[in-house]
Parts: C-alpha cells; sequence; structure tokens
C-alpha cells in the first residue's frame, strides 16, 4: 500500500490545510484551520496528527524559538509528495486492478488537466 492509501481523514484533511497555505503552519494554526470548518477535535490531536505526518515523510518540520520554548511549523511540499506518491500509486493500481486501470487513469488525469494550470505539474505514470 501507498503513504497515501494509508492516511486517515484527519491526515488527509491537515494536508489539504498544508497545501493550501502560502507559509508553513503551527499546530495552533492547523488547529484554528479545522475549528474553522466545524470540526471538534483538541489541539493534541491536531499536532500528533501533524508529527505522524512528518514520520510519514509528507509533510516537513521545523523548529522555532517563540516565548522562551520551542514551536514547531509544517509544511507540505506537494511537488516531493507527487513525486514519490503518484509511481507507488500507480504500482498499486496496477497490482489490484491491471494495465488497463493505469491507462484510464493516465488518460483521465491528462484529460482532466488539459487546460487547467492549477499547479502547472505534469503527472507522468510509467506503463
Amino acid at each position: 500500500m501507498t503513504q497515501w492509501t494509508q492516511l486517515g481523514p484527519r491526515e488527509r484533511e491537515l494536508l489539504a490545510v498544508l497545501r493550501r497555505a502560502d507559509d508553513p503552519l503551527t499546530a495552533r494554526d492547523l488547529l484554528d484551520a479545522v475549528v474553522g470548518r466545524g470540526d471538534d477535535v483538541a489541539y493534541t490531536t491536531v499536532k500528533r496528527t501533524a508529527d505522524r505526518l512528518v514520520e510519514k515523510g509528507l509533510v516537513d518540520r521545523e523548529a522555532e524559538r517563540y516565548r522562551g520554548t520551542t514551536r514547531h511549523r509544517y509544511r507540505f511540499d506537494a511537488a516531493t509528495a507527487r513525486d514519490r506518491l503518484v509511481p507507488e500509486f500507480a504500482d498499486e493500481l496496477r497490482a489490484v486492478l491491471g494495465d488497463q486501470a493505469v491507462e484510464r487513469l493516465a488518460r483521465t488525469v491528462r484529460t482532466e488537466s488539459d487546460g487547467d494550470d492549477d499547479d502547472g505539474a505534469d503527472v507522468t505514470i510509467q506503463q
């Protein structure tokens, strides 16, 4: 299984928040974003989930001094994650559903990305 398919709903939610962020976010920033979307969650849950994403290699963590202690800022690098996860995902899809599924996914991605300059990234699935 890929790291992506092993993500829980909270992990995916935090990745979505981090992907939309212009700058690295603290756990408090992440909590505020999640609570702002109507989710009832504790700070410790958000912090633990962000740290788990760091352990999985999907998020970078930077330490900084803040009010006499250390706090962390989290950053999601979509290009790095994509480069690592797309081949894993394609291999997993191929193993479960066969080459035709990978080919269909590649056609769908190409079709949906035509004229879409979301982030200028090209996704190539090795056949």
